[in-house]
């Protein structure tokens, strides 16, 4: 079985999809400001949160795993 370094996509494909089965919500640093209060100085960070459908999850495993199988699959010359 030759192995091709395109399966390696295919394989991050798959790991990204079962991974955003798992945890469909993934939050992200949007904002970072400083406030001075009297004195003092507040930090005020957002966060977005980004959500990915479980279809779409769906999609990247069966995407990741045709890829993976596909490019890893021996050809038999006639």
């Amino acid at each position: 079985m030759k192995f091709h370094p395109i399966a390696i996509v295919g394989i991050l494909l798959l790991a990204a999809g079962i991974a955003a089965l798992i945890h469909p919500q993934v939050a992200m640093p949007a904002k970072k400001q400083e406030i001075q209060v009297g004195e003092g100085k507040a930090i005020i960070e957002t966060r977005r949160i980004v959500t990915f459908p479980r279809p779409f999850s769906v999609l990247l495993i069966l995407a990741g795993a045709g890829q993976a199988f596909l490019t890893c699959r021996v050809r038999s010359r006639i």
